[in-house]
């Protein structure tokens, strides 16, 4: 996750294809490699011109699954996540659909 917050790395790692990979570690990975993958998607998405790819690549649905039963860092990276991925106004929606907010709001206590 720490590579994608430097400029050539990101870069590279977008060039891979990494958010469909992101989100099978997501689907797919030990409770450490989805607290990982919600990490790096959070770092990805702070670029405004990923949102879209990670949103499409179906992460969304995946980090909320995290937030309601992830481990305490599953649930922070998650939760950083989908509040980058907030940035894009047509996954707001999906955000509440998917039933998010009270789960972000139960982290707040």
């Amino acid at each position: 996750a720490e590579l994608a917050s430097d400029p050539p790395n990101y870069t590279r790692i977008m060039g891979e294809d990494a958010p469909p990979l992101l989100v099978a570690l997501l689907r797919a990975g030990t409770e450490e490699g989805k607290a990982s993958a919600a990490d790096a998607i959070g770092m990805l998405a702070n670029d405004p011109s990923t949102l879209t790819l990670i949103v499409e690549a179906g992460a969304l649905p995946l980090l909320v699954a995290l937030l309601r039963i992830g481990t305490g860092d599953g649930k922070t990276n998650a939760a950083d996540a989908i509040s980058w991925l907030a940035n894009d106004e047509s996954a707001c929606a999906l955000i509440v659909e998917a039933g998010a907010l009270s789960l972000l709001v139960a982290l707040l206590r």
